[in-house]
């Protein structure tokens, strides 16, 4: 059996725009995923609403820190055999003043953290990771609830410029890469979250990369 981590934020957890809540497991895409992979394979999912990759958020109780949480939890669901790592959007925030290719260094930090890790304290070199770009904020964004954290007219710009960098890190990490910006974009309700259809493309487009990476070994 194939174990594969889905690390994300609140497109991984599953945030439902329309409720607040959180969607459930028929429509949540790492559910979605187990179903369209089958028993040959077993997720685990760690999506987190508000996570990003690298900052301590005081507004958010100091607990969305991506960098802290990666390496337990990977010790923690130790052996595994892809890790699946979606962030970057909160990131975007006005409070960060990140531009995407900062962003894309934080990633580095992260990438090379886990790699260190993975070689020299669980002795799983051989996980493989898929980078994926999260999907590019939609228009007009200035709409969304979600807007005044974020600030400023450029911002959907800026996320969709995080695919061109974040593949750059990939490559040099020998990452596996994917950009979902491509095929995917958030749903109407808040122009920042999938809706149920987005999630159940964003599943399908995850099982091809998936069946593309094991086919290859």
């Amino acid at each position: 059996m194939k174990k594969i981590i889905c690390f994300g934020d609140s497109n991984t957890y599953g945030y439902n725009p329309a409720t607040g809540g959180r969607f459930d497991e028929n429509t949540r895409w790492p559910k979605v995923l187990q179903k369209l992979l089958g028993e040959d394979y077993e997720i685990f999912e760690e999506g987190q609403n508000g996570r990003n990759i690298s900052d301590p958020d005081p507004w958010e109780g100091g607990t969305k820190c991506g960098m802290d949480y990666v390496l337990p939890m990977i010790e923690t669901r130790h052996p595994a055999d892809l890790l699946i790592i979606m962030l970057g959007t909160n990131d975007l925030k006005l409070k960060f003043h990140l531009p995407p290719a900062d962003i894309a260094g934080s990633l580095q930090l992260m990438l090379s953290k886990i790699k260190a890790y993975c070689r020299d304290y669980i002795n799983c070199p051989d996980m493989k990771i898929l980078i994926v770009s999260p999907l590019a904020l939609s228009e007009p964004f200035e709409e969304s609830y979600f807007a005044p954290f974020f600030g400023g007219s450029d911002v959907v710009a800026r996320s969709k410029e995080l695919p061109k960098w974040y593949e750059l890190v990939a490559e040099q990490y020998g990452c596996y890469f994917l950009n979902a910006t491509e095929k995917i974009s958030a749903g109407s309700v808040d122009h920042l979250h999938l809706d149920e259809a987005g999630h159940r493309a964003m599943a399908e487009l995850m099982r091809d990369k998936i069946n593309e990476i094991f086919k290859e070994g």
